[in-house]
């Protein structure tokens, strides 16, 4: 029976400028990898010691036409020397594209290439393309970026780099108060502002959704309950699809006016749903955060005030004697 073969802990990515080798880093770094990009070529070796060899980290090293004595001939150096050491522990992934598809790409972002100071867009293009064929021979990968989105990128590259385990998809679950702003993270927003509200019910005002006597007075409210059900069913369909598009995490926001009931039952609510499908769960109430902060600030200030009135007593005590 074979060995399994280790895990990759080092990926060289490199490409024709444009083809998306900054993309590729980025699902790397997703995916658990310490991303580096355009290093000075006499640092990588070093770096890769320190990093892979001594700390057994995983990285992914960018290398292209910007990077500092970028050759050929001292690339292929590298390369083999790596492959000696690190055996099928180290990959190189290198990106191409057509030409049509990199003339588009640079047109849409209007960005410069590299070596469109002396050059003109098509003629730069053809140029960077001749001059990493070379490069492009030494890689164990190469994955043709052309008509590609970035799912199918990340696909087939997590799946060319036997890396297709990938860990369950963390998901960051947060509530907040409409008074206070929208948050800026949030990939969807549950507005919870249709439940009826435990702030009018004096026995309940003071208390919050992490309260028993307030999750029991929604639990009552049969459109909440069922606005959650259906939400818990439309989460496995997207999460399941998210995973399997290698998207690296999901923010979900939950809202009602005070940030203090109904957003807080229903967020912890749908976050021990997603927890117990398997997803790593991040749950954060901002306004209840928020107020805890605020009452630890206003107990230091008081503390604080207390002894300086102790110490001024004291003082005095001693000019009376």
């Amino acid at each position: 029976m074979s060995k399994a073969e280790p895990p990759v802990k080092l990926v060289l990515v490199t490409g024709v400028s444009g083809a998306g080798h900054s993309t590729a880093l980025k699902i790397l770094e997703d995916y658990g990898f310490t991303a580096v990009d355009n290093l000075p070529l006499a640092l990588v070796d070093p770096l890769i010691a320190l990093e892979v060899e001594t700390e057994g980290r995983s990285i992914a090293i960018g290398l292209d036409a910007r990077t500092s004595g970028f050759e050929a001939d001292a690339v292929a150096r590298l390369v083999h020397n790596l492959a000696r050491r690190l055996g099928s522990r180290f990959k190189m992934l290198f990106i191409s594209a057509d030409h049509v598809d990199l003339m588009r790409r640079y047109n849409a972002t209007r960005r410069q290439h590299p070596l469109g100071q002396d050059l003109d867009l098509d003629t730069a293009v053809r140029a960077d393309m001749q001059r990493m064929r070379d490069v492009e021979a030494l890689a164990n990968i190469v994955i043709d970026s052309s008509g590609l989105a970035p799912a199918d990128l990340r696909r087939a590259m997590l799946e060319s780099l036997k890396l297709t385990e990938a860990a369950p998809m963390p998901v960051h679950i947060l509530s907040f108060s409409y008074r206070h702003g929208l948050p800026e993270t949030a990939d969807q927003i549950i507005d919870m502002r249709f439940a009826k509200n435990p702030h009018w019910d004096d026995a309940l005002r003071e208390l919050t959704g992490l309260d028993g006597d307030v999750a029991a007075f929604l639990a009552q409210d049969e459109a909440a309950y069922m606005v959650l059900n259906q939400l818990q069913q439309m989460l496995k369909l997207i999460l399941d699809r998210m995973k399997a598009d290698w998207r690296p995490n999901l923010t979900l926001a939950f809202g009602c006016t005070g940030g203090k009931h109904r957003s807080v039952w229903a967020a912890a609510k749908i976050a021990k749903w997603i927890e117990a499908q398997g997803h790593p769960t991040h749950l954060h109430h901002r306004e209840l955060d928020d107020m805890v902060g605020r009452l630890a600030s206003l107990w230091l200030l008081k503390l604080a005030s207390y002894d300086r009135a102790t110490h001024s007593a004291s003082k005095g005590s001693l000019n009376l004697l």
